[in-house]
């Protein structure tokens, strides 16, 4: 068995090395391949960027040419020698450096007053062949080997056709600028890839048979060679024959093509590029191989260097491990997830039922007061309040199951939208304004009725209003839009808006927030900032109501949620809605009430939840005690700090609140330097129930543990038990 798993291993390992070595040369290949292409795309753009530069440059001279003929008209000259007048005028404020008119017979006649007969035996230049073919328009290389003085060796020549133009009875055919061959170099790279001070490339304009009208590269002209054919013919090494490379020319192709030459170390490219309008011209940009080569020897040795740790890497590794590695990672990630989950839902469900305890046993004590009946109804209603979060817990959790096992129904119902939002912002209202948070609604409702499942809605409204009031600070704000958008005359879009200024959310949390067990650390108070599953529960509810639901959210500044739902309209409201009154579920605030005796033991209650703290201190009241309130582990800090020695007798401190938790306030009230501060009982008093919660506020110097929901007998006898140890 040992010896086959080591032939499999083996087997694996040079596998895996056959593979890498595979990837890694079609690697090398591709990347010697895209580094060609790259440098055939930089060759190309500078060759549309001089070739559209020419041919704005010519089109321009051709213009200028087109306007000179209509001045020389409007001129009306009667003689040579007048019109020749003009044409020094005309020359003198143009860029040509010389201008002449070309005669029927071929005389022409200069803007230096010389006139150059074709019947002269001087040698004169004849223009009339290059307008043999009916061209219009003429751009052409002059090279004039006479002795007429009037034209210099290398020009460019830029003609048009006259069409009935006489002076003085002689016909014209042609008006004709001459310039300098530099006013065209001007205008191309003449030097590209430049290394060490060598130039690696060069460009060129031929014309359709060949012939270079402009070539920066003077190796050329040494050599005589004035064609393209003769250049190539001359090539020890051509991918295309001169045949082919006459074709492409014929076709007005863009391409290009590598050659070389005996007295050349490396192949050239030659990059060719047609001008447009029929103009008979061509562009290329020749570059050196040594360029392609000179970035692929670079990427190859560090392709090479790849593969050796590549190889390396798969035998220690890679095909032994990873897959197992990858299942176990899975497997510890979601063990995780789950655990922290259970953690937060526990403390979700006891920090309600501590109140509900709580005011149960106030209740019971109180019970046959009559002047405390009033109270009582408040706490009833409270406790109503709490009961029914607690059943939202438990619904959150059994909706999650039905609706990931496709068994959720939703109603298809007819309901008042605004009575909807003024429901959810009666139950919400005291929540949110208890905690010092501005609450406003804001309703654009211009469909009242609509069908749908209101209960689906509120639960997604109310999960998401929840938790932006219990992470929004204090004197922030919460703000609940409502808008409509008609979708068609039987359809509506209902846009419900919740924005706060809360503390907001990392981009990081964003991007799974809509994910079962996802909670967020807060670092700017450590508490866990998460919606647990009713985030997720409202997405899948949304989905399932065939709406939408996004979030846009920046740390520190805080949060908007857009739930955006379609419904059908109602045109007539039934009866019975528009009978039922709206019901107001706020709830009151409780009176206070202590219990005097003669001893009185201070309790100083650490507690983030209003409610948990009024019930925990109308307990201790009831018992003798005289109990302070800290809202979060700073204050309960600040409070011990600034009493007096042995004023706090007892802390009860919770373990998850804002700003900071108990464990540090815990840690910190221990380490100051007075008396009460190692003998001051510390009891933790929180949901957290798991062993490793406990060991945490033992270790962070607490003296016991009380879960919530509290025992209120349990903590009467911890503390009555303290009491008799002389601890109080």
């Amino acid at each position: 068995m040992e010896k086959k798993r080591k032939i499999i291993c083996l087997v694996t390992i040079i596998a895996a090395l056959l593979m890498v070595t595979a990837v890694t040369v079609f690697f090398v290949k591709e990347l010697n391949r895209n580094i060609s292409d790259n440098v055939i795309s930089s060759v190309s753009e500078m060759a549309e960027h001089d070739r559209a530069t020419i041919q704005n440059h010519i089109e321009v001279c051709w213009k200028d040419l087109y306007e000179m003929e209509e001045r020389l008209r409007h001129y009306d000259c009667k003689t040579i020698g007048e019109i020749e007048e003009y044409l020094n005028l005309e020359c003198a404020t143009s860029g040509f450096t010389r201008i002449c008119l070309v005669g029927e017979d071929g005389t022409v006649y200069t803007d230096k007053y010389l006139t150059d007969s074709m019947e002269d035996e001087t040698g004169a230049l004849d223009f009339r062949p290059y307008f043999s073919d009916g061209e219009k328009e003429v751009f052409a290389r002059l090279d004039d080997d006479t002795e007429t003085g009037w034209l210099n060796r290398e020009s460019i020549f830029y003609g048009i056709r006259l069409k009935d133009f006489s002076v003085g009875g002689t016909e014209m055919s042609a008006l004709a600028g001459v310039s300098d061959i530099s006013s065209i170099k001007h205008h191309m790279v003449i030097d590209s890839f430049i290394k060490n001070g060598k130039s690696r490339g060069h460009s060129a304009l031929i014309d359709r048979n060949g012939n270079y009208i402009v070539d920066i590269n003077k190796e050329i002209y040494r050599n005589k060679r004035n064609n393209l054919y003769e250049h190539l013919t001359q090539a020890q090494y051509s991918e295309f024959t001169n045949e082919e490379v006459a074709q492409k020319l014929s076709d007005k192709e863009t391409f290009g093509f590598y050659h070389s030459h005996k007295e050349e170390e490396n192949r050239e490219l030659f990059y060719f590029m047609p001008f447009e309008n029929e103009m008979g011209l061509y562009f290329i940009m020749s570059v050196n191989e040594e360029v392609f080569l000179e970035q692929s020897r670079t990427f190859t040795t560090l392709s090479m260097t790849m593969l050796v740790f590549s190889m390396l890497t798969v035998i220690g590794m890679l095909m032994i491990v990873m897959v197992h590695q990858i299942k176990t990672i899975a497997a510890r990630e979601k063990a995780r997830s789950q655990k922290e989950f259970l953690s937060n839902m526990s403390h979700e469900i006891r920090t309600p039922l501590n109140g509900l305890i709580g005011m149960n046993h106030l209740m019971m004590v109180h019970i046959d007061e009559e002047e405390r009946k009033p109270q009582i109804k408040e706490w009833l209603k409270k406790s109503n309040s709490t009961a029914g979060y607690l059943l939202s817990l438990v619904n959150d959790i059994l909706d999650m199951s039905r609706i990931q096992a496709g068994k959720m129904d939703i109603l298809s119902e007819p309901f008042l939208v605004e009575t909807m939002i003024d429901e959810i912002a009666d139950m919400q209202a005291d929540n949110i304004k208890s905690r010092g948070v501005e609450f406003t609604v804001e309703k654009n409702i211009t469909v009242p009725c609509v069908e749908g499942d209101v209960t689906r809605v509120k639960q997604v409204l109310m999960n998401i209003l929840g938790n932006a009031a219990k992470f929004t600070p204090t004197g922030k704000y919460i703000r609940l839009t409502v808008n409509q958008e008609k979708a068609d005359d039987a359809h509506v879009i209902t846009v419900y808006r919740c924005e706060d200024g809360g503390i907001g959310m990392s981009r990081e949390y964003l991007e799974k927030i809509f994910d079962s067990f996802s909670q967020e650390k807060n670092r700017f108070t450590g508490s866990t900032k998460g919606t647990g599953l009713g985030m997720a529960i409202s997405k899948l509810l949304t989905d399932a109501m065939k709406g939408d639901i996004r979030v846009e959210s920046e740390p520190g500044v805080g949060s908007t949620f857009t739930v955006s739902i379609p419904s059908v309209i109602v045109q007539k409201i039934p009866e019975e809605l528009s009978r039922n009154p709206q019901e107001n579920s706020t709830a009151g605030k409780a009176g206070d009430s202590s219990v005097t005796s003669d001893r009185k033991v201070r309790v100083l209650v650490a507690e983030d939840v209003e409610l948990n703290a009024e019930v925990l201190m109308e307990i201790l009241a009831l018992e003798g005690f005289e109990a302070v309130h800290a809202r979060n582990g700073k204050e309960a800090l600040e409070l011990f700090q600034s009493s007096e020695e042995g004023e706090f007798n007892v802390i009860l401190m919770d373990m998850k609140m804002p700003v900071m938790d108990g464990c540090e306030a815990s840690r910190l009230i221990r380490k100051l330097d007075r008396k009460d501060a190692k003998s001051v009982l510390i009891y933790a008093c929180t949901a957290n129930t798991f062993q490793e919660d406990r060991e945490l506020a033992l270790k962070s110097g607490m003296d016991d543990f009380l879960a919530k929901p509290i025992d209120v007998s349990v903590l009467l006898q911890k503390t009555g038990k303290a009491a008799e140890q002389g601890r109080l």
